[in-house]
C-alpha cells in the first residue's frame, strides 16, 4: 500500500499536538509519537530531526491555524477595522485552538523548557511585528483611531494589559475554571467594548482603511514566520529589513 507522505506526516503532527496537550513538553517524547502514528520511530526522526524540530512544527501548524481563524472573524466582523476587533477576532479565533491559547498564555505547565528555547515561537528575536505605539499610531493615521487619543498614552495601557489576558488562559491542562472569575471570552469583551469607546474611529468608513492594515500586518505575521521556518531548515538566521545584523 502506497502511503501519502503529506498524510503520514500530518498524522504525526496530530498525534504529537495530542500528546504534548495531554503530557506537557518536558514529558513529550519521540518513541510516544511513533507508538501513538503506530509507527517506526526511525520515520520519525526520518521526518522530524528533533523533539523541538516537531514541537516547532506542531506550533507553527497550530498558528497557522490561529492566524486564518483570525482573518476569518476580522473580516466578517461589521466592525472590523476597530481596534475593539482586534480583541474580538481573538476571542473567536481561540475558542475551538486550545495550543494556540496555551501559546497565547505562555503555559509553563505544558511548555516547560520549551518556553526558554532560543528560536522558539517564544523567542522574542523571531518577532518582527510593529511595537504597540507603532501600530496605533499607523491605525490613527488611516482614521481607524480618532485624531486626538494620545496613541503614547494608550499604548503604555496596552502594554500593561497583555500580561492580564495571558493570564485569562488557565495554566496546565486540568484547571477547572473558577465560577467567581470571570472567563477568558468575558474578559477580551470587556475589552473590546472599553476600546471602543476609548479608541473610535473617524467614521465607519475608516473602518475599511483599519481593516486593510490589521490584515497587512496578519500578512507579514505570516510571511516572517514562513521566512524563519525555512531558515530554521537551513540553519540560517532570516535578516529584515531594519534588523540588526
Amino acid at each position: 500500500m502506497v502511503i501519502n507522505e503529506q498524510d503520514r506526516e500530518q498524522a504525526i503532527l496530530d498525534a504529537a499536538a495530542g500528546l504534548l496537550c495531554r503530557f506537557g513538553y518536558n514529558k513529550l517524547t519521540m518513541g510516544d509519537v511513533a507508538d501513538a502514528v503506530d509507527l517506526h520511530r526511525g520515520l520519525v526522526y526520518l521526518r522530524f530531526k528533533s523533539k523541538d524540530e516537531l514541537v516547532a512544527a506542531v506550533l507553527a501548524r497550530e498558528m497557522r491555524r490561529y492566524a486564518d481563524g483570525w482573518r476569518e472573524h476580522l473580516e466578517s466582523d461589521p466592525r472590523g477595522g476597530s481596534v475593539a476587533s482586534v480583541y474580538r477576532a481573538m476571542m473567536n479565533a481561540l475558542k475551538t485552538l486550545p495550543l494556540a491559547a496555551a501559546v497565547v498564555a505562555r503555559d509553563e505547565e505544558l511548555f516547560g523548557k520549551y518556553l526558554r528555547k532560543p528560536g522558539s515561537v517564544f523567542d522574542p528575536r523571531r518577532h518582527h511585528s510593529l511595537n504597540t505605539q507603532a501600530f496605533l499610531r499607523v491605525m490613527q493615521e488611516v482614521g481607524a483611531i480618532e485624531p486626538d487619543v494620545d496613541t503614547r498614552a494608550m499604548a503604555v495601557i496596552f502594554d500593561a494589559l497583555a500580561p492580564a489576558v495571558r493570564r485569562m488562559y488557565p495554566a496546565g491542562r486540568t484547571a477547572p475554571h473558577d465560577a467567581a472569575q470571570p472567563s477568558s471570552d468575558e474578559v477580551l469583551e470587556a475589552m473590546a467594548r472599553m476600546f471602543e469607546r476609548a479608541l473610535p474611529p473617524v467614521d465607519d468608513a475608516a473602518l475599511a482603511a483599519g481593516k486593510a492594515v490589521l490584515l497587512s500586518g496578519l500578512d507579514q505575521a505570516i510571511a516572517d514566520s514562513a521566512d524563519q521556518a525555512l531558515a530554521d531548515s537551513d540553519g540560517e538566521p532570516v535578516h529584515h529589513e531594519g534588523d540588526m545584523p
